[in-house]
């Protein structure tokens, strides 16, 4: 038996196939965390059946009526519709990329964390929104990461940012050379203003291409020390045309 219907916000994190008609479908809710869904037939509904394939495009942004039995890790959706409708993603092959990616990294980070987080579903939703809705998006990446530390729980110790080295093992700035990865110079500096400011103000942050490349590995790297089962997504060879400075 099915336990009460519940409504929710929810983003999309990754679909999957389930026999010749049916999805499995992970999504990041508002009130629940990560939650699993079985959709069954709906590769099969005629048109017209609610609700629709297209609205489980990964990354979307939806609201759901949902029901899941006791000791049962599949819920089922009654209902679901687009809660925001992406304008420029569709259309913009740069975006687009970044979005391959994105739902990538954000299923590594995500796929364990079955408890709720207001504040980072919040932080998710305005971001991707953000992101639609601007074109200057070649800083984005690089600020989206490092900002999702501060909801995880390894944010950079900024404290002493006055100092030489700092430490991706260790989270802090340091004047002793750590014996592991590092960031100094101007990319220690960059990923300080990266933590300071807003999305609307990343676009007054100046990297050339390979500075760019360079600060995103990094944040991949800090992920990789820092989040246990984080796995580096394979699509970040996609990603080269966003790193043109634009």
């Amino acid at each position: 038996m099915y336990s009460m219907l519940e409504k929710t916000n929810a983003i999309v994190i990754k679909s999957l196939k389930y026999g010749d008609t049916s999805l499995i479908v992970n999504c990041y809710c508002e009130d629940f965390g990560l939650q699993a869904f079985i959709l069954k037939g709906i590769l099969k509904t005629k048109k017209g059946k609610y609700p629709k394939k297209s609205v489980f495009e990964p990354l979307n942004i939806i609201e759901i009526i949902f029901s899941k039995k006791p000791g049962n890790n599949l819920g089922y959706i009654k209902e679901a519709k687009l809660k925001f409708t992406y304008v420029d993603i569709p259309f913009n092959i740069n975006k687009k990329n970044v979005f391959f990616f994105l739902n990538e990294f954000l299923y590594e980070i995500l796929k364990e964390d079955k408890s709720k987080n207001l504040s980072l579903f919040k932080y998710l939703y305005n971001a991707l929104i953000w992101f639609d809705s601007n074109k200057r998006i070649s800083n984005f990446l690089i600020k989206f990461m490092f900002d999702l530390t501060k909801f995880l729980g390894f944010q950079p110790n900024l404290e002493n940012k006055n100092l030489s080295y700092f430490d991706l093992k260790n989270g802090y700035i340091t004047n002793t050379k750590p014996e592991g990865e590092f960031i100094k110079g101007k990319l220690k500096k960059t990923m300080i203003l990266f933590l300071g400011t807003t999305f609307d103000k990343i676009i007054l942050i100046k990297l050339n291409k390979i500075e760019r490349i360079k600060l995103f590995n990094y944040a991949l790297d800090y992920f990789k020390l820092h989040l246990q089962g984080f796995n580096k997504p394979k699509s970040i060879s996609i990603l080269n045309e966003i790193y043109n400075p634009t």
